[in-house]
């Protein structure tokens, strides 16, 4: 998809889309707001600025989420599927990540918001709910200096 977006829908009819239903997408320009994507090629959607945890590329495509239709018909857009999925995939590369470290990483609740992002591509709140989790489940510890897998 090129920079013409002109042919793109701004507005959706009700019913055309589902809350958390997986899209499409591709990056076509960046506004003060956020990221403006293409989603299934037929209409316009916005990822808030504050919601995007990597660096994405005009003309990226992507799996996208429908965060909401707002009553205006425009298309509020998610590129991590519903919290509670979210968090269930994060544990899993969490644990990845530190079975690749040799099962110890310095991240806790004390590491920065911009570390986590660096990182994992997540919030910091996702990321505390996903070692929470490790944590219930006795897969990992938390300790002064970070996270390591049990034994």
């Amino acid at each position: 998809m090129g920079k013409d977006s002109t042919y793109l829908k701004e507005i959706v009819e009700p019913g055309v889309f589902k809350e958390w239903q997986e899209v499409d997408a591709v990056v076509y320009a960046f506004t003060d707001l956020g990221m403006k994507v293409a989603i299934n090629d037929e209409y316009t959607g916005l990822v808030y600025k504050n919601e995007v945890y990597e660096n994405l590329q005009l003309g990226q495509g992507l799996k996208a989420f429908i965060k909401c239709v707002r009553e205006d018909g425009r298309i509020d857009v998610s590129l991590q599927p519903r919290q509670e999925n979210h968090v269930v995939s994060t544990t899993d590369n969490i644990l990845e990540v530190l079975k690749a470290a040799g099962g110890e990483l310095g991240f806790n609740d004390s590491s920065s918001p911009e570390e986590i992002k660096n990182k994992f591509q997540i919030s910091k709140r996702v990321f505390k709910q996903a070692i929470g989790v490790l944590y219930k489940q006795r897969k990992i510890k938390i300790t002064d200096k970070g996270i390591e897998i049990v034994k």
